[in-house]
């Protein structure tokens, strides 16, 4: 017989709910305003709250922008992982990742949010690029020892420096307006770039 919730738990389940409800209004906010023109109001109307139910989750406007960012970042490890997940071989699991993170900076440009429109966007990741390049080390670690574990790189391999190198190579694709070899606006084929080249040096 199913246990039945305790009222301390379902309250904890609405707590989460309402969490994510204001950072999905959150990430919302971000795409069609920019951080730097998002106001804790503007969150609140998106999700259908008031400003008062926001600071009852988050202390203030930075707390709620930083616990946004990192929401919006487990989602694209999240996506990345399912796109991932499909592939057989770790040049092919790069190119799925880098696939991945070009559709979320075509996002971004696609609404005329470039990153340099958004200076408080700008700072934030500048601010945290050291963490990010860590954060992405980490999620491929596996991705790379299983790998070695195939016999897809070379038997003697630095699994946490070739992983660094992956991640600070797709995160490098931020920074790139335009290439001679593949088009930033075809995430497809930004994949496709990444999976020929990316893991030929850790053979």
């Amino acid at each position: 017989m199913p246990r039945t919730q305790t009222s301390a738990e379902l309250e904890l389940v609405d707590e989460d709910s309402r969490r994510t409800q204001i950072l999905d209004a959150a990430m919302d906010c971000f795409s069609q305003l920019g951080i730097s023109k998002t106001s804790v109001q503007d969150i609140a109307r998106m999700a259908g709250l008031s400003r008062g139910t926001v600071y009852r989750y988050f202390d203030d406007r930075e707390v709620l922008i930083n616990a946004a960012i990192e929401y919006g970042a487990n989602r694209y490890y999240l996506d990345a992982a399912e796109a991932m997940a499909k592939k057989q071989t770790l040049a092919e699991q790069a190119g799925a990742m880098a696939e991945v993170n070009a559709k979320t900076l075509l996002e971004h440009r696609m609404r005329n949010r470039l990153m340099a429109d958004d200076a408080e966007l700008m700072r934030h990741i500048i601010a945290d690029s050291d963490g990010t390049v860590r954060r992405t080390t980490q999620f491929l670690i596996p991705y790379v020892q299983a790998a070695k574990l195939r016999g897809e790189v070379a038997p003697n391999l630095d699994v946490a420096a070739a992983s660094e190198w992956l991640a600070r190579m797709i995160n490098s694709f931020l920074t790139v307006q335009k290439s001679p070899n593949f088009d930033m606006s075809k995430p497809r084929a930004i994949g496709r770039f990444v999976a020929r080249f990316a893991v030929t040096g850790l053979r």
